[in-house]
């Protein structure tokens, strides 16, 4: 038993606890049991015992509710708070990917459910294939990658701009795409049918919603800095239903989405030579410059640094191609109150040289800076 299990442990509880609220989302009169949840916390309390010198009391957290209460609101660091110290330096624990996560989830008001947190799922996102299939997104992926090219790119444009459509617009969708089965199955795997009290989430345009435990949308960072939303803002799906984007695909296609047509846009604005998933999931933007010079850009929306630093790790590094500079390019504001967030990914970039993390804003300004070196 050694860090791998420990780290396998967490993903199993990360899986659980997304599987848990799909769940409850699609029986919510039924408890959201999940085997890869126990599975999870089986191998966490295994570990505290073998690895972590703890006594048999820790079989108290064995069941869901206990651990849930216990550990799933607390930063993973605390999780360790009662090994043996020697044991946690032996291990380096401090230096493990998992180490400096947030909580995993919070609870839900009073009750006894809880939502992961963007933490939990950004970690879940950077474990092994074998894990995260079955997921909604790893499904719609394997899909589209099927498509040609030309096919893919219209696709993918239509999720990222339409979070929320209406019945209408599904079916002009579908009967645009009626001679092909790909893309309609992609579509369909892409979409729910939602029939709740919703309101657009002024920061990524998803459905929110409002219950007994307050507001929720794809993320609780889009609850940050929530304006006042009128009641004339509301909308009443169960008469006039809509479709939405599955949560995983809102997260993880179209919010990084939203940051690539971004810097799409500014290319455009440069009249600049680009295009958008060459290769299909090659790269997210190559820009080809009049000089001949080519740069390759692949959008992340990871809010915690050694969430991607494991992403780039398990993709192997970026991709090659022949390109003068590759970049990975974040939000702005997500560094906001985390100046080294760059420094923190470009330290696991040393062996490519010729590639960088940078933000929005930077990649923005090195673009500027290369079309004035071009117009002199």
């Amino acid at each position: 038993m050694d860090v791998i299990h420990l780290q396998k442990a967490f993903a199993f509880i990360a899986k659980g606890l997304v599987e848990k609220e799909k769940l409850l989302k699609d029986t919510p009169n039924r408890y959201p049991y999940s085997r890869d949840l126990q599975r999870g916390i089986n191998m966490f309390l295994a570990a505290c015992l073998e690895l972590g010198g703890m006594c048999e009391d820790t079989f108290k957290y064995a069941d869901e509710s206990s651990f849930l209460a216990h550990y799933i609101c607390k930063p993973i660091c605390e999780w360790f708070n009662d090994w043996d110290k020697n044991v946690l330096q032996s291990l380096k624990i401090n230096e493990q990917p998992f180490y400096e996560y947030g909580p995993f989830a919070f609870r839900r008001g009073k009750t006894n459910l809880y939502t992961p947190t963007e933490e939990c799922i950004e970690f879940l996102n950077t474990q092994e294939r074998n894990i995260i299939e079955g997921t909604d997104e790893h499904a719609l992926y394997e899909k589209i990658i099927r498509l040609s090219q030309e096919d893919y790119v219209k696709v993918r444009e239509y999720i990222i701009e339409h979070p929320v459509i209406t019945v209408d617009d599904r079916r002009a969708f579908l009967l645009e795409y009626a001679d092909n089965t790909i893309t309609k199955d992609a579509f369909n795997l892409a979409y729910e049918q939602f029939e709740e009290r919703y309101t657009r989430c002024p920061a990524c345009g998803w459905t929110m919603t409002e219950n007994d435990y307050g507001v929720s949308c794809v993320s609780e960072y889009c609850l940050e800095h929530l304006p006042v939303i009128p009641d004339s803002d509301w909308n009443d799906a169960s008469s006039e239903p809509v479709f939405r984007l599955k949560k995983g695909v809102m997260r993880y296609f179209a919010q990084p989405g939203k940051l690539e047509m971004e810097i799409a846009k500014y290319c455009q604005k440069h009249a600049l030579d680009y295009s958008l998933w060459p290769q299909k999931d090659t790269f997210d933007i190559e820009i080809r410059f009049s000089d001949g010079e080519i740069w390759e850009i692949d959008a992340k929306a990871y809010h915690n640094a050694r969430s991607l630093c494991s992403k780039i790790k398990q993709d192997g590094g970026f991709p090659a191609g022949n390109y003068k500079y590759g970049f990975y390019v974040v939000p702005t504001e997500y560094t906001k109150n985390k100046r080294n967030y760059t420094a923190v990914v470009n330290k696991e970039l040393v062996s490519q040289s010729n590639v960088k993390c940078v933000t929005l804003s930077g990649i923005k300004k090195k673009i500027n800076q290369k079309v004035g070196e071009l117009n002199g």
